[in-house]
């Protein structure tokens, strides 16, 4: 069965997406979309590199068929971007200020003796009854890959489909066969085209997170983390059309069946076209998905503490603009740590998402929701106090994320390439650079972070930090800088 081309590797982003009426957020009809996720298809679509009537294949009354299933082939890709553009890495929504009591002033004073507590990580300890904790961080993504393809340089093959043969457009099955089995049998020489692109998508990330926790009780605390979000995204395609069949001069200009429009931007003097390039970009900005979490100190000992507790994860970003995740999500965790001048901590969790335009069908009327990925989530590290002042963490950061896609490296070899029209003579196919992508795919996302929290006064704390990446799955930043203020009252 004929394998389907994955275009656009980049292709390897985004798309899927709904709209209120039932249509889809990215019309591909003419009329262009400011939507982010519209990016792609926009460039590839049919007034991009795509097929339809008045496509910049459609030439001398010969339409390209090269699409394959290409729409619905970005599905997959844009799942894997949904959920990890909307649901960053971000910092630990719990103070490391601690209080002890001080019975000459009859109050409570921070600690000046431990820890300043995790950044990315999390203490079991909770902030105390009536006590609040306010923060401020900031990070920046600058996604360079994803499953290991560089964002820059996504190598993708666009295959002719087969076809109806039909004598009066000159659609009839090549006198040479060889090399044309399967679902290219009896088929048109023409077939042996393809279009072989270099891609190159620019995905950045501004995030800002403001954090509040509130100390119900001595062991419960609650918290709500609010994201805002500056998303931008780039893509461009430089295509080659290959001609590897001859058609009759006298019908085609150049005697190839494939070309580009005159309209096409550098082709207006150019005959045969047959090289372009095709762009779009487009960035958006608003709040994100809000976290509320409740956590509960189920065993609180003089150093050692145990945790229990939620994450509610809030659809209130924008997915079309790639600012939420479009789906409801929730993550039960626990957390074991130790509190002195060296504190060790762990936390593990599992989260649960709902159905999302993002891992949806975004062409079809009406259009579907598909469900985000589960992940098991976990951090594991410590932090120790270097002064009263400063402390310096490290985390293993970590997820597994379940059922996904997944790029991989999948070589195309065209069909060959023909003498003259009759095909006389086929100079047999090579190989080219090309992505497929594997589907129901479990895999794991690790990173390191490594920081330092400065007490600048009583419960005024300054934190810097940086995520680096130790894997190649998933769409990944090679290093993520975070700087962040908090105060405890």
């Amino acid at each position: 069965m004929f394998k389907r081309t994955f275009i656009g590797s980049v292709v390897c982003l985004l798309l899927f997406v709904a709209h209120a009426n039932a249509q889809g957020i990215c019309p591909l009809g003419g009329v262009s979309s400011s939507k982010l996720v519209c990016v792609i298809p926009q460039t590839f679509g049919p007034w991009g590199l795509g097929a339809g009537q008045g496509a910049p294949l459609l030439f001398n009354g010969h339409q390209g068929h090269f699409e394959s299933d290409f729409l619905s082939t970005f599905g997959p890709i844009n799942e894997a971007v949904g959920i990890q553009v909307s649901q960053l890495p971000i910092a630990s929504p719990s103070s490391g200020i601690t209080f002890n009591y001080d019975a000459s002033l009859k109050t409570f004073t921070p600690s000046t003796e431990e820890s300043l507590g995790p950044i990315i990580g999390e203490s079991a300890r909770t902030i105390g009854r009536r006590k609040l904790y306010v923060a401020f961080s900031f990070q920046y993504f600058d996604f360079q890959s994803i499953d290991g393809q560089q964002l820059n340089k996504l190598p993708a093959i666009f295959q002719h489909q087969p076809v109806t043969l039909n004598p009066s457009e000159h659609i009839t099955p090549c006198r040479n066969q060889t090399g044309l089995t399967g679902v290219f049998a009896n088929q048109p020489c023409f077939v042996r085209d393809y279009i072989q692109t270099a891609n190159n998508i620019d995905l950045r990330v501004h995030q800002y997170t403001v954090y509040v926790t509130y100390g119900l009780t001595r062991h419960l605390d609650v918290s709500a983390v609010i994201p805002f979000l500056t998303v931008s995204i780039g893509n461009s395609s430089s295509a080659t059309i290959v001609p590897n069949s001859v058609a009759p001069a006298s019908v085609f200009p150049g005697g190839v069946f494939h070309q580009f429009n005159p309209n096409v931007p550098g082709c207006a003097s150019v005959n045969p076209c047959l090289n372009a390039k095709f762009a779009d970009s487009a960035s958006a900005s608003g709040i994100g998905d809000v976290t509320f979490r409740a956590k509960y100190e189920v065993f609180q000992g003089e150093r050692w503490g145990v945790a229990a507790g939620v994450d509610v994860r809030v659809p209130t970003g924008d997915e079309t603009n790639f600012l939420g995740s479009g789906a409801t999500g929730a993550k039960p965790f626990g957390v074991v740590s130790y509190q002195g001048p060296i504190s060790p901590h762990a936390e593990f969790g599992y989260e649960f998402n709902g159905k999302s335009i993002l891992a949806g069908d975004f062409v079809a009327s009406p259009t579907t929701k598909g469900s985000l990925p589960n992940r098991f989530v976990y951090t594991v590290g410590a932090d120790a106090a270097v002064n009263k002042h400063l402390t310096a963490a490290i985390d293993l950061y970590g997820q597994r994320l379940f059922d996904v896609p997944q790029l991989f490296y999948s070589p195309y070899t065209d069909l060959g390439k023909c003498s003259d029209i009759a095909c006389t003579t086929l100079t047999p196919g090579t190989v080219h650079a090309n992505l497929g992508v594997r589907n129901g795919i479990d895999y794991s996302i690790v990173n390191l972070s490594f920081g330092l929290k400065y007490r600048l006064v009583h419960g005024l704390v300054v934190t810097a930090n940086v995520l680096a990446k130790l894997d190649n799955n998933g769409l990944r930043s090679p290093a993520v800088p975070l700087i962040g203020a908090s105060y405890t009252f």
